[in-house]
């Protein structure tokens, strides 16, 4: 079950390629990777929490991947000016892909879960959501 957060992120991901496809201007791509930024940060959090809510102990291993998709998105954007559009096109790819390999392995643990703790994980997201939407 995926949830809001994660379907702003995949529209996010959408919305950078095709602007860069569409040769848009710089202002309108780097605007577009701020939302991914924001994006995959509320996913991350939101993932996190509800990893936390099912172990005593944080996957220190999988933080750590997060926060280097997020180093390789934030560098995108500092150089997306800099870079020529056959390496920007090459980033965007390399971000899409890790982002897209993160989300497919993500959507697969609710699967494992009976129904009961995936009903624990919305009540969860959406506290988290809310919490999120009020700072």
């Amino acid at each position: 079950m995926a949830s809001i957060i994660r379907h702003e992120l995949v529209d996010a991901q959408v919305e950078v390629l095709r602007l860069y496809l569409e040769k848009q201007s710089t202002e309108r791509l780097l605007e577009s990777l701020d939302r991914l930024i924001a994006c995959t940060r509320a996913s991350f959090r939101e993932e996190e929490a509800l990893m936390q809510a099912f172990t005593a102990t944080p996957d220190i291993a999988h933080r750590d991947l997060h926060n280097a998709v997020l180093a390789q998105l934030e560098l995108l954007r500092s150089h997306a000016l800099e870079f020529d559009r056959g390496r920007l096109l090459a980033q965007l790819i390399l971000v899409d892909r890790q982002l897209n390999s993160h989300i497919s392995d993500a959507a697969q643990i609710p699967l494992r879960r009976p129904r009961e703790q995936l009903a624990e994980c919305e009540a969860i997201a959406s506290i988290v959501a809310e919490g999120q939407a009020h700072h």
